[in-house]
């Protein structure tokens, strides 16, 4: 299924799209060389909404729901696993023939981002350009207190019983430095993801799943990459602390470790100007 829509003052055009082999939806703007964005747990393309009027500009900006968020399919399936995300992204960029690639990843969507690099390096080392992990998952000695309580038995009773919008703005305030800065209209947009049919179901599964048995070997292999990477973080993220932050530095040869002062988890949505700024920099004049 393939879609128009209509084109933004800058020429921009959204297309709204089905993939025929793995149905994930995804939005494209503009024309260029790609961009990638991954979203975290829980989240959905909704995040990378200020990214469209910059980064699509200059480049072909591609944002993807993961299965089982936001517009994708959310089937009551055992397939949720790191892996299988992985591999669902992979095949995009391989279906759309993306080459000179950015890859973009929030979070989850960071480490999934990695695992990509990784595999790219292998198999495709000519598709990947830089690499650019925004408070990414990648050390599973840090991991949050509210990602262990969904994995524990506990799970499935507190995002089976618990109140949609609740819950959201919840994880939204634990997200942002600012709380003030979250809004009803961003509470609004991530609830009526959550509760949709098989939201609670796919959330529930991506968490139990999200960890590999191998996750330290597959990791191991960030040394291996020569990309260029941007390494940007929060400085008061509760989510993923800094520490996470330098060692992913210390581990990725070609990377450069930037951090967001008075911000969260999420820069792209608490500080989307000074995200942006650093990232344009990364993309467009170097480091």
């Amino acid at each position: 299924m393939l879609k128009q829509s209509s084109s933004s003052g800058n020429d921009s055009s959204l297309t709204s799209q089905t993939s025929a082999s793995n149905k994930l939806y995804k939005e494209i703007y503009g024309t260029g060389d790609p961009i990638l964005c991954l979203h975290g747990l829980g989240a959905s393309l909704y995040t990378w909404r200020n990214f469209i009027a910059p980064f699509s500009q200059k480049n072909k900006l591609i944002l993807v729901d993961f299965k089982g968020c936001g517009k994708s399919p959310k089937p009551r399936d055992k397939h949720y696993s790191i892996e299988e995300h992985t591999n669902d992204i992979y095949k995009i960029i391989i279906e759309e023939d993306l080459k000179n690639l950015t890859l973009i990843g929030n979070s989850l969507g960071g480490a999934i981002a990695m695992l990509l690099a990784i595999r790219l390096s292998e198999e495709n080392p000519t598709r990947l350009s830089r690499l650019i992990l925004i408070d990414s998952a990648g050390d599973q000695r840090f991991l949050p207190i509210h990602f262990k309580l969904v994995r524990s038995i506990l799970g499935a009773p507190i995002l089976n019983l618990s109140p949609g919008k609740l819950v959201v703005r919840q994880v939204l305030r634990m997200c942002y430095y600012d709380k003030k800065k979250v809004s009803v209209e961003d509470v609004n947009a991530y609830a009526l993801a959550r509760t949709s049919p098989g939201a609670r179901y796919a959330l529930l599964q991506t968490v139990r799943q999200c960890i590999p048995p191998n996750a330290d070997e597959l990791l191991g292999k960030v040394k291996n990459l020569t990309v260029p990477t941007l390494i940007l973080w929060g400085r008061e993220d509760g989510i993923i602390p800094l520490k996470v932050g330098e060692l992913l530095h210390e581990a990725i040869p070609n990377s450069v470790l930037e951090v967001i002062e008075r911000c969260g988890h999420v820069p792209q949505e608490e500080k989307p100007a000074e995200t942006i700024e650093r990232i344009s920099r990364f993309l467009w004049a170097g480091i």
